[in-house]
C-alpha cells in the first residue's frame, strides 16, 4: 500500500486504523483524535480507514489552531514562524465540509485540553453524545518534549484497552521519557518507522475484566 505522502508514514497509519475498529465489535461509539492537521491528509486517512471495518459510530477530532504561529517546534530549537496560514485554513475547511461525524478544535493542543477536560461534546441525528475516551490518537502538532509528554498524559487518562496511540517525529523529543509514562498506563510498545511510532493498551485487558466480573 503506497499514499502520497510516505515520507511520513502515512501507510503506517492507515495500516492500524484499518485494523482498529475490528478491535471494537460491541463498542458503539469510538471516538478519535489527532493534534496537528495542517492539509488533513491524515485526516482523511483516519476517518476512510477506521468506518468502513468499524460496526458502530466513529467520532473524529482535528485540533490545529493554523495561524502564522510563532512558537518553539522542538527541543532546543529557536522559536519559529510557521506556514499555517489563513488559505491553508479555508482550503481545509472546504475539503472537509461534507464530512461528518467530524469536529475541526480551531485552538492549540493546551486550549483545547483545558477547554475539553470533561469531554467533547457530538450531536449525531437528534441525539446528543458526550465523549471523553479515545480509541486512537495521533500526535504530529508540537514537538517538544514537555508538550508531547503533557497531551500523552491528558489522553492516556482517557484511553481504554486497546487504545492506539501513534507519534509522528518520534526522534525529535525524548522518546524513552514517553514510553515510560505510557507503561504507567499499561500501554505496549507495537512497532516504529522511520517517522512514526506505535503504542497501544491491549486488547486482552478488556478481556479480563470480562473474565474477572464472571468469577
Amino acid at each position: 500500500m503506497t499514499i502520497e505522502g510516505d515520507s511520513r508514514e502515512y501507510d503506517l497509519l492507515a495500516a492500524h486504523c484499518e485494523t482498529l475498529g475490528k478491535q471494537f465489535p460491541n463498542k458503539k461509539l469510538l471516538l478519535t483524535a489527532e493534534i496537528g492537521v495542517r492539509k488533513g491528509l491524515s485526516t482523511k486517512i483516519i476517518m476512510e480507514y477506521i468506518r468502513p471495518n468499524y460496526s458502530g459510530l466513529h467520532f473524529h477530532i482535528g485540533i490545529d489552531p493554523y495561524g502564522d504561529l510563532v512558537y518553539e517546534h522542538y527541543d532546543k530549537v529557536k522559536a519559529t514562524k510557521l506556514d499555517y496560514d489563513e488559505k491553508m485554513l479555508l482550503e481545509f475547511k472546504k475539503d472537509f465540509a461534507e464530512h461528518k461525524r467530524f469536529n475541526h478544535m480551531h485552538m492549540t493542543d493546551k486550549v483545547f485540553m483545558e477547554k475539553y477536560y470533561y469531554g467533547v461534546e457530538f450531536y449525531h441525528e437528534s441525539k446528543q453524545y458526550l465523549l471523553n475516551e479515545y480509541g486512537l490518537v495521533h500526535f504530529d502538532g508540537p514537538h517538544k518534549t514537555t508538550d508531547v509528554l503533557n497531551e500523552t498524559i491528558f489522553f492516556a487518562e482517557r484511553s481504554a484497552p486497546g487504545s492506539l496511540f501513534i507519534f509522528d517525529d518520534w526522534k525529535t523529543y525524548n522518546t524513552n521519557l514517553i514510553r515510560d509514562v505510557l507503561n504507567e498506563y499499561d500501554f505496549q510498545f507495537i512497532s516504529n518507522g522511520e517517522r512514526k511510532m506505535i503504542m497501544q493498551r491491549p486488547i486482552n485487558e478488556l478481556n479480563n475484566k470480562k473474565d474477572n466480573s464472571k468469577n
